[in-house]
């Protein structure tokens, strides 16, 4: 059977999914390309997958739907889609655990969110902590800048207080233009490394946390670097 209907009940559902209130209400939200939803087929629950109707012979053993070319093109995220969908449960995660952590301090770009949570599984840091007023990674640039990195990784969010009490296991190390040059520290042991709001830098809460902060020696008159680059290229650095 072919969905044709705006009216129908799980075309209305994927729709809404599209906002952050109610991704929050259904604990879920939706992926789109083949790439993702095979990723997510193989790392993630998920709840049904819906198909535009060319993908209708797509082999699987979950519930899948199939919409109209019409109604996938209303309700798709993407500017040109592969028809593609699917409508996964948020996992739920587990408390920090990896001798390497990355905070995110008020990170807003979703593409720079979705750019660090890949390389922070390239380079190992398995546990992420989303600070309050950090983007929603559930966010469609989000989940498709990480390009499936984020059913992999364990991103959790805390609290100042919850912060404060980690730090009883790990060094708080920071990404600040005055601190050391990274290519000179060597950090041992457990770490969380924190990284800050693009345009506004660390809040005061985490630079009051900090035990050691590092900047990436730059040449020429550039003053700083994109966020996710600068992450990127820290957390190499720090990788075990």
């Amino acid at each position: 059977m072919i969905i044709t209907s705006s009216d129908n009940q799980k075309y209305k559902y994927i729709n809404k999914l599209k906002q952050k209130k109610f991704r929050d209400k259904e604990n879920s939200f939706i992926v789109e390309s083949k790439k993702l939803v095979e990723e997510a087929i193989s790392s993630a629950d998920i709840d049904f997958i819906f198909l535009s109707e060319e993908n209708k012979d797509f082999q699987c053993d979950l519930p899948k739907i199939i919409l109209t070319r019409e109604l996938f093109d209303k309700v798709t995220g993407m500017v040109t889609s592969d028809g593609f969908g699917a409508v996964v449960t948020k996992p739920a995660y587990k408390e920090v655990s990896a001798s390497r952590v990355l905070l995110l301090d008020q990170i807003n770009d979703p593409g720079n969110m979705g750019t660090i949570i890949r390389s922070a599984e390239a380079f190992g840091f398995y546990d992420i902590i989303l600070m309050p007023k950090t983007c929603d990674i559930y966010n469609e640039k989000t989940l498709r800048a990480s390009m499936g990195s984020i059913f992999r990784l364990n991103i959790i969010k805390k609290n100042l207080d919850q912060v404060k009490k980690l730090k009883e296991n790990y060094e708080m190390v920071s990404a600040d233009m005055s601190g050391y040059d990274i290519n000179e520290c060597d950090i041992d042991g457990n770490l969380i490394l924190a990284i800050g709001n693009e345009a506004n830098g660390l809040s005061k809460d985490i630079r009051s946390l900090t035990d050691t902060f590092v900047k990436i020696p730059m040449k020429g008159q550039i003053e700083s670097l994109n966020a996710a680059i600068a992450a990127s290229i820290i957390m190499n650095k720090l990788s075990l």
